[in-house]
């Protein structure tokens, strides 16, 4: 035996007088048994993470070279492994082929990471075997673990693996790989807040464009949804169902087979052929915020619109989404839908008007226009009220006397920051896809008072601007949620508005003595209309018009979006009341 040191072999202990190293853990057979660790793996474990950098530099004969003990070698071979860097295995084998052997059954089973321990190295003049263990994640849930067996030769001094496919596993002859096959259990439901099912065949379009659909995998799918799924399985297309998938799928029965290579495992095959078998488990159920009764009541509301409308109801208390409706299917414009929010942002504005220390009676004046930085800003309707007091200016939607207001006590640093406290630069986090609505920083004194009634630069969703008027009705701003259970993880903290209590009387005399007081409310509904312009306007004619109406009973918060329905007391209002009326 060659008994040649460096300063570094202190790192092993010197052999007994048989030529063996000293004993450790038992050698253990090769066979599909569960993974386990030695300290002596433990200690080639951390060997290998120096070593491995040898490979990676092209190093590795060098190494092995100036260190003729077995256990660099096996030590050198497991950290490549372990690392997928199977393309430098075959400079350290007797016969090569290892490259190839890895890869195929790490393509084959999926194979997401390795972990592999080598036990004692045992050696015998110029042989030696190492016994390892092998841990392996296979991607979808799936771990799966065996022992085998490292032979190794010392060739002109050098020691190298003296491989054969049964390196990789100790079941594999030439020409032989694993491969895996995969069976699903019962899919997970997606349930209301009642526990009632929403993934039904006869759920109404909008439930649908909540929870998605179940289709079949195709081969686009593969490179995302990972080796555990084959053409023609199912999987979430969409929604909920997309964004929960591997909740609501589960894991799947997983059998792994020795194949001829270039072959498939099947189902059908001999049980002889099997090394491994991974018991699956069936999906669990995903549970929304949707409330039944309110979601009946929100599609009723709007069922019979022509135009496209949204309406989305949330508690403001909790910040869960208890409605989205929308007419009609085939785009979600309650969630994703992006407009401007016109005058229901002036609840932001005239929360950033508090902030800066005026008050609810403090006066204002209504002109018919007002220029600011050389823009006519006027009313709609050509409306002027004169003198007013805050209240009064916000019920009746007054843009000319805000913008006199704004122009004089605020900046885009203020304005902002308000927008921010009400959710606006945030990602809208609710389980599926979700405009995140945006309020950038207005660079003229124009544009800031454009932005101020809901104009300019800025865009919002139905989702967000329910969150607005709950902000107000709870004292806090919290993000919408819709996925209950599982509970998404990360979730923003509520946000304080202090001048909720200010606001409050300000969106009631909205509805009691303002631009909603026609519409007939039934109860104490506090509300905020908007018209919010759009496009560009034809000669001589005015721009387009989105109609908007927030606001909250009890607590139930909303908000409804009319396309082109040019107002929002006219055509919002009206539908803000059959939704209440309904529930």
């Amino acid at each position: 035996m060659d008994d040649r040191r460096t300063p570094s072999d202190d790192q092993f202990p010197p052999p007994t007088d048989d030529g063996r190293q000293p004993s450790g853990t038992p050698v253990p057979p090769p066979g599909d048994r569960p993974p386990r660790r030695s300290r002596r793996g433990l200690v080639i474990g951390l060997l290998a993470g120096v070593v491995v950098l040898a490979l990676v530099g092209g190093g590795a004969s060098w190494y092995v070279m100036s260190r003729p003990r077995a256990e660099a070698t096996a030590a050198l071979y497991t950290a490549a492994w372990n690392a997928g860097n199977y393309a430098g295995l075959d400079e350290i084998t007797t016969d090569g082929g290892a490259g190839d052997a890895h890869t195929a059954v790490a393509e084959n089973l999926g194979v997401e990471s390795t972990e592999v321990t080598v036990g004692e190295v045992v050696e015998d003049g110029d042989t030696a075997t190492a016994p390892f263990t092998a841990a392996l994640s296979l991607g979808n849930g799936v771990e799966w673990g065996y022992e085998g067996e490292l032979p190794l030769e010392r060739v002109e001094g050098e020691w190298k693996i003296a491989f054969t496919p049964a390196v990789v596993h100790p079941r594999l002859g030439e020409g032989q790989t694993l491969a895996r096959v995969n069976a699903w259990g019962e899919r997970g439901r997606i349930l209301a807040a009642d526990g009632t099912r929403l993934d039904t065949e006869d759920a109404s379009g909008s439930i649908q464009m909540l929870t998605g659909t179940v289709g079949t995998v195709t081969a686009e799918d593969l490179s995302v949804l990972g080796p555990a799924y084959a053409e023609g399985d199912p999987t979430g297309k969409g929604g909920v169902q997309q964004a929960q998938e591997e909740r609501l799928a589960g894991t799947p029965t997983t059998r792994i087979q020795v194949v001829d290579e270039g072959e498939e495992a099947t189902a059908e095959a001999d049980e002889s052929a099997v090394v491994g078998s991974i018991e699956g488990s069936p999906g669990q159920d995903v549970t929304l915020s949707i409330d039944p009764a309110v979601q009946q009541a929100a599609s009723n509301a709007i069922i019979s619109q022509d135009k496209p409308t949204a309406l989305v109801a949330i508690r403001p208390s909790t910040g869960e989404i208890l409605a989205a409706a929308n007419v009609p299917g085939g785009f979600n414009r309650a969630v994703e839908g992006q407009y401007p929010a016109g005058s229901t942002f002036k609840i932001v504005s005239y929360d950033a008007l508090l902030r800066s220390g005026m008050t609810t009676g403090d006066p204002m004046n209504c002109p018919k226009t007002a220029d600011v930085g050389g823009w006519p800003f006027k009313n709609a309707g050509d409306a002027e009220y004169g003198a007013q007091s805050m209240t009064e200016a916000f019920a009746t939607s007054c843009n000319t006397a805000l913008v006199q207001e704004v122009a004089d006590r605020l900046d885009a640093d203020s304005l902002v920051s308000t927008a921010e406290s009400y959710g606006f630069n945030s990602d809208l986090d609710i389980g599926v896809p979700s405009l995140s609505p945006s309020f950038p920083a207005p660079d003229s004194t124009t544009l800031l008072a454009a932005m101020s009634i809901g104009q300019g630069q800025m865009l919002t969703s139905p989702l967000h601007m329910a969150t607005v008027p709950a902000a107000v009705a709870d004292g806090s701003w919290r993000s919408p949620v819709l996925v209950t259970d599982p509970a998404l993880p990360d979730r923003p903290e509520p946000t304080p508005i202090d001048n909720a209590e200010a606001l409050r009387p300000m969106m009631r005399a909205v509805v009691t003595e303002g631009t909603a007081k026609d519409v007939g409310f039934a109860g104490e509904v506090y509300g905020k209309s908007g018209t919010a312009e759009y496009g560009t306007a034809e000669e001589g004619e005015d721009l387009p018009a989105h109609g908007w109406f927030v606001g909250y009973e009890g607590d139930v918060a909303f908000a409804v979006l009319v396309e082109d329905g040019n107002s929002g007391s006219g055509a919002a209002a009206p539908l803000a009341k059959r939704f209440l009326d309904g529930i």
